[in-house]
């Protein structure tokens, strides 16, 4: 039985490994740090060693994920996406988002798609971004910037 959702502790321990990924589900200017995505989150920029998993254009959508419809896109399609940032369906995965609800609907699909390992980093950017001791990342960067 995985176990659902991380604490901080247990999202660190993702990071930089090849057999697992901490997941970001945020628009791009969230995670190259040109706005937090909320106007009560005033630290911007990204868990350093995270991976981009596509979210929408801004706190407040996730097209990425979506038909014209609103339907979910195809499982292939989604996949295509995540593996590009080097997200496989093999290892152990934890979406996070600022605060929750990106991440939420990510691992539903996931679920959907057959993904075993999956799970919800839920304190998100909003708790990371909380402690200074946390490393930060910002700026243009592609997939190699989480291994």
């Amino acid at each position: 039985q995985p176990q659902l959702m991380l604490d901080m502790e247990q999202a660190r321990g993702l990071l930089h490994r090849q057999d697992a990924s901490l997941v970001s589900i945020r628009s791009w200017p969230e995670f190259i740090g040109t706005t937090s995505g909320y106007s009560y989150i005033k630290p911007k920029g990204e868990i350093a060693g995270a991976r981009w998993g596509h979210a929408g254009s801004d706190s407040t959508h996730m097209e990425d994920f979506h038909n014209p419809d609103g339907t979910m896109r195809s499982a292939d399609d989604i996949t295509a996406m995540w593996k590009a940032w080097n997200i496989k369906p093999e290892q152990q995965v934890s979406f996070y988002c600022g605060t929750g609800w990106r991440a939420s609907e990510t691992f539903m699909y996931a679920r959907a798609m057959g993904w075993k390992n999956v799970s919800v980093y839920d304190g998100g950017w909003y708790e990371w971004s909380s402690d200074p001791k946390n490393p930060v990342a910002t700026g243009e960067r592609g997939p190699d910037s989480s291994k």
